[in-house]
């Protein structure tokens, strides 16, 4: 027998209620005898035993990996009681599948805590055995990984076991084990004999490459007080397996019994066979309280030092690799600015000039951090709280672009639209801007086609006179008036949202733009049950139908167009009768017109409103 230690041994001895403190961590064995009998831990005297962050690696085909506790009843049972076996890694590389060598072993030993540890191959995983009917108040097995051994957890003459949120793998064939993943029997070696009631099952993943069985139950003593659900169990080869009292059982089956009810057959999707972290995370686990709430995290390694931990988070996390909360954090918005003065193609500047700029500066999700103001390229300033203006002093004779900048605290930025103004050269008298302004039709106002608007506007100039008035569309030009009523008359055949302008030119040829007024043109003689829409108002998707009786047309064009007169969405609607989901998402809130148009001629217009 050979083993190597390549760890420090911290062990320390004192008299702590009268217990001896024993502390076994970060030891390596290594051996390669197949008649080693494992670590024996001492136990003569009552001892608290902590064994933490070890590794074992072992050929032996009989006795011991680790042995914390009696096989039989004798003096120095429950020395061990309340044992603390975490983190520990345990390989065995023998090659006699009918072995019976036993891995973590715990006879006669109650409460003990056996948590994070990681057995790989080993024939008789983790025990936990009693001759004298022990029973657990405390402690568990929990959190463990065991991969490819005949038995993952075996159950022998000792209740209360509590087996929480374990994932067991094995790959092994019905004829290189003969026993369950879980395997729970009464001791019968013994007089009386030793029960084990009160089988705790819960949380824990059951995956077989084979049909071997999950849970093993021999005898009908064993089903006293037995509970298991939430877990997750899956089959490469087909239907989990059990075995209950001298049968096998299938799934349903198994649940038939009443276990279960709420567990589920599925596959975890392990990342891989190593590690076993599911995919993503499997939320279907039972809430077993805080006791039990930290498991291994999905970067969980075995060596020295504890393997990462996760706590439990919302739904409870089956197996004993525990995702962490994922919080999403929403994407920022960047903030919005706009320059409101002065407007664009200002001519009011005679040099040198002193032009105060002044923007809007908003963010939805956050807050303005500054606001920077630019000619072009160049910088003229910066500030870090509103007002959002700047004053650009001693401006020369000149052409300028101005724009500003607007930062938020997650350092988004947003530039405004860039303002052209002139500066002039001085002159001996400045001549005043005219005003003007759109009196007659009110803003948002509705006609009916074919329309005949009167479009009037009051203008005036404090030095001099109005020499004309032109009114626009758009940018397109619709008339204009030199005299006083500024009137004309627009003709409107074409559904439609309008928006109209005037512009003011004095007696030096200064001009000045009203502020727009928008009008809605809708078709006459429509017919109103054409077209249905909703939800509206709505956040850009809705549902629309054209709706057409067997004298009307049987083709529309469909189309929606913003208040500003733009187009924003066309397409063809063929009928009887027509139903579409539309998308305008992309596009921002506001009122918005859908017409459907047959021959150019609108047949019918909604009004409605984008959130």
């Amino acid at each position: 027998m050979k083993y190597t230690l390549t760890a420090i041994l911290l062990l320390a001895t004192a008299v702590l209620d009268a217990q001896t403190a024993l502390t076994i961590e970060g030891q390596t064995y290594t051996n390669s005898d197949p008649t080693w009998y494992g670590v024996n831990i001492a136990r003569s005297v009552p001892t608290k035993l902590t064994f933490r962050n070890n590794s074992i690696t072992s050929i032996n085909t009989f006795g011991y990996m680790l042995q914390a506790g009696d096989e039989e009843p004798v003096s120095t049972n429950n020395n061990l009681d309340g044992a603390v076996i975490t983190g520990n890694r345990f390989i065995w590389n023998g090659s006699d599948m009918k072995s019976i060598t036993h891995g973590l072993f715990t006879g006669h030993t109650r409460n003990a805590v056996i948590k994070f540890n990681y057995l790989d191959h080993v024939p008789m995983g983790i025990i936990r055995k009693s001759g004298t009917n022990m029973s657990d108040s405390e402690g568990g097995v929990a959190y463990n990984i065991l991969k490819s051994g005949a038995v993952g957890i075996n159950i022998k003459g000792i209740s209360n076991v509590r087996i929480y949120n374990n994932t067991l793998y094995n790959d092994r064939t019905t004829s290189e084990t003969w026993r369950g993943l879980i395997y729970i029997y009464t001791h019968i070696d013994v007089t009386p004999n030793s029960v084990s009631h009160g089988t705790k099952i819960y949380n824990n993943i059951f995956y077989t490459k084979h049909q071997t069985y999950c849970i093993q139950i021999d005898d009908a003593e064993s089903t006293v007080g037995l509970e298991s659900d939430y877990n997750i169990f899956y089959c490469e080869s087909g239907t989990p397996m059990f075995y209950y009292c001298g049968t096998p059982k299938t799934f349903a089956e198994w649940q038939a019994l009443g276990y279960d009810t709420h567990s589920r057959v599925i596959n975890p999707n392990f990342n891989d066979l190593v590690s076993f972290v599911p995919a993503t995370r499997l939320d279907c686990g039972k809430d077993l309280g805080p006791v039990w709430a930290e498991g291994l995290s999905v970067s969980a390694r075995w060596g020295t030092t504890d393997p990462e931990k996760a706590m439990q988070n919302g739904i409870w996390q089956v197996g004993a690799i525990i995702h962490k909360e994922i919080i999403q954090v929403p994407a920022n918005k960047p903030p919005t600015i706009n320059i409101s003065s002065p407007t664009k193609g200002s001519t009011a500047f005679i040099a040198p000039a002193s032009i105060t700029i002044e923007a809007n500066a908003t963010d939805t999700d956050g807050t303005i951090k500054r606001v920077e103001f630019f000619n072009g390229a160049s910088k003229l300033g910066e500030r870090t709280g509103p007002p959002w203006s700047f004053t650009w002093k001693e401006v020369g004779e000149g052409t300028y672009t101005i724009k500003a900048v607007a930062t938020d605290n997650s350092d988004a930025q947003t530039s405004s639209d860039p303002v052209t103004i002139v500066v002039e050269k001085s002159a001996p008298a400045v001549n005043q801007m005219p005003s003007v302004a759109i009196s007659s039709p009110g803003n948002n106002g509705n006609f009916e086609s074919p329309a005949r608007i009167s479009i009037t506007a009051n203008a005036s100039d404090p030095d001099g006179t109005i020499e004309k008035v032109e009114f626009y569309i758009g940018q397109k030009k619709i008339g204009e008036s030199q005299e006083h009523p500024y009137s004309i008359r627009f003709e409107g055949d074409s559904a439609g949202t309008y928006e109209i302008t005037a512009i003011a030119y004095d007696n030096l040829s200064a001009s000045s733009v009203s502020e727009p007024v928008r009008f809605v043109i809708t078709a006459g003689r429509m017919n109103p049950d054409l077209l249905a829409l909703y939800p509206n108002p709505n956040n850009g998707t809705f549902i629309l139908e054209v709706n057409s009786s067997t004298d009307e047309p049987d083709a529309y064009t469909i189309a929606i167009i913003s208040l500003s007169g733009r187009t924003i969405y066309s397409c063809q609607a063929s009928l009887p009768e027509t139903r579409m989901e539309i998308d305008i998402t992309s596009f921002q809130g506001g009122n918005y017109i859908v017409t459907a148009t047959s021959n150019g001629k609108v047949a019918s217009a909604k009004q409605f409103v984008k959130l």
